[in-house]
């Protein structure tokens, strides 16, 4: 029986790839990674959390069989990166936009400070993420991430380089995106550091402990 299972986020790729090749190139690029796509959902691993399923299928590998449909595509690496790079970006800024509606709110950062190690054990379980929490008060939220799915899977698929445009999604998504957060994170596994240094911290001057 055929595998009829749909690559996510295929639309917001394909319109990134628009603002640098022409259409039809862009379309023909993204029917190739659907067909990689397939063959990488059928050849993956069967993971048991749901979390670390949703990573791999939803986000993942449809980021290699993208950037691998460039490589094939007879881009040089570098190029493959770069158009990669700004299908990410796309995806990204759809992310935002949530956080930049929830950003507005007064009342965000004690969302995120209420919210954070719980949505952080569901999305992002031990299983996958060896985080380190370094501090949760009214002034900052602040954990360390040793440890990654992303990166893991990433050099598994002979495709490590992909890794710093996972990490960047985050900049792109956080970055100036609440009057009353500031981003700030200085270190990432992808680039070769010993962690992800995460770092959420509260703007204002009346902060509670």
């Amino acid at each position: 029986m055929k595998n009829n299972k749909k690559m996510p986020n295929t639309t917001i790729y394909e319109k990134g790839l628009q603002s640098k090749l022409k259409e039809k190139k862009a379309r023909e690029i993204l029917n190739k990674a659907e067909d990689r796509y397939l063959d990488l959902y059928t050849g993956r691993e069967m993971y048991s959390n749901h979390a670390l399923r949703k990573h791999l299928e939803e986000n993942i590998l449809p980021g290699i069989a993208l950037y691998q449909s460039l490589l094939d595509d007879d881009e040089t690496q570098d190029r493959a990166i770069e158009l990669a790079e700004i299908a990410f970006r796309e995806l990204s800024l759809s992310n935002r936009k949530m956080i930049e509606r929830l950003g507005k709110m007064p009342i965000y950062y004690g969302l995120m400070r209420a919210m954070i190690k719980r949505m952080m054990r569901l999305n992002f379980p031990a299983e996958g993420w060896d985080t380190e929490w370094v501090e949760v008060s009214g002034k900052e939220i602040a954990f360390n991430m040793k440890r990654c799915f992303y990166l893991d899977v990433l050099e598994k698929y002979g495709v490590v380089e992909l890794t710093i445009l996972y990490c960047r999604m985050d900049d792109w998504i956080y970055k100036n995106s609440s009057p009353f957060v500031n981003w700030a994170r200085k270190k990432t596994l992808g680039q070769g550091d010993e962690c992800c240094d995460f770092r959420f911290e509260h703007v204002g001057t009346n902060n509670s402990s």
